[in-house]
């Protein structure tokens, strides 16, 4: 009987962690850029914004948004809140494309006293609910892009980021046609005056090879040098190609991180 008793402690503590990881596992939210078609955020005081996919600028915010919500971490507290919902003060909805909706909202840590409840939002901290299932997460900048950081948002890409690509579209003509595939997030790193002149430059650009946009190969990045005058024009000076560049890189480059 004893022999027994320790087989099935032994067995029991075998199975049983392994139980937990899958747990944990589950509970984590995993989602892809690609099967997200649009992010919308409503505030308490009616203020709404929708981030589509099929814009080019506001790609890169899914992106950002998503790669936060898949690097949170699980939080202890609740999750079934009784809140009065005017309490909640903003709220965010992401429809995938094949048509589930994921719904993020703030928080809350409720106390009772003397039979009152009183709830105050728990800092860096949402409720994330997807088939019925709801998982509290802890993201500061999850958190605080939630409550007020939508707002700041561009609408539309800013002026730099258009006049760059504006540059590089200009500068990329005067390429060979073999580079024809780095056109996915042009940069222009770094413009030099000739001597102080200021309609003389010696410009640095950059930019991703696009067929590597929705493949599972690392993107290749190019890199030009060119001089840009009034008497000579464009003159390309250097091309290279760095291969197999970080997800941290192509981060960078397409300005989802900073």
């Amino acid at each position: 009987m004893r022999k027994l008793v320790i087989l099935v402690m032994v067995i029991f503590g075998l199975f049983f962690p392994m139980q937990l990881l899958l747990v944990k596992a589950s509970i984590q939210p995993t989602l892809e850029k690609e099967d997200v078609s649009f992010i919308q955020v409503n505030r308490l005081n009616g203020e709404t914004r929708i981030f589509k996919e099929n814009d080019g600028y506001e790609e890169v915010i899914i992106s950002k948004v998503v790669n936060w919500i898949n690097t949170s971490s699980p939080s202890e507290g609740a999750i079934e809140l009784e809140l009065n919902k005017t309490s909640i003060v903003s709220i965010m909805k992401i429809k995938m494309k094949n048509g589930d909706v994921a719904v993020i909202e703030p928080a809350y840590n409720c106390v009772s006293k003397n039979q009152v409840k009183t709830c105050t939002i728990a800092d860096g901290e949402v409720i994330y609910t997807s088939n019925n299932k709801k998982v509290r997460l802890k993201s500061v900048e999850l958190f605080d892009w939630l409550l007020v950081g939508w707002k700041y948002e561009s609408v539309g890409a800013p002026k730099d980021e258009l006049l760059e690509e504006t540059l590089y579209t200009r500068y990329f003509s005067y390429l060979d046609e073999t580079y024809s595939d780095f056109i996915m997030c042009p940069k222009i790193d770094k413009v030099e005056r000739i001597n102080g002149d200021t309609r003389r430059h010696i410009v640095y650009a950059s930019a991703l090879n696009y067929s590597a946009h929705h493949g599972d190969a690392p993107f290749d990045r190019i890199h030009i040098t060119l001089i840009d005058t009034p008497e000579k024009g464009v003159k390309i000076n250097k091309v290279t190609i760095q291969k197999g560049i970080s997800d941290k890189e192509s981060a960078i480059q397409c300005r989802r991180e900073s």
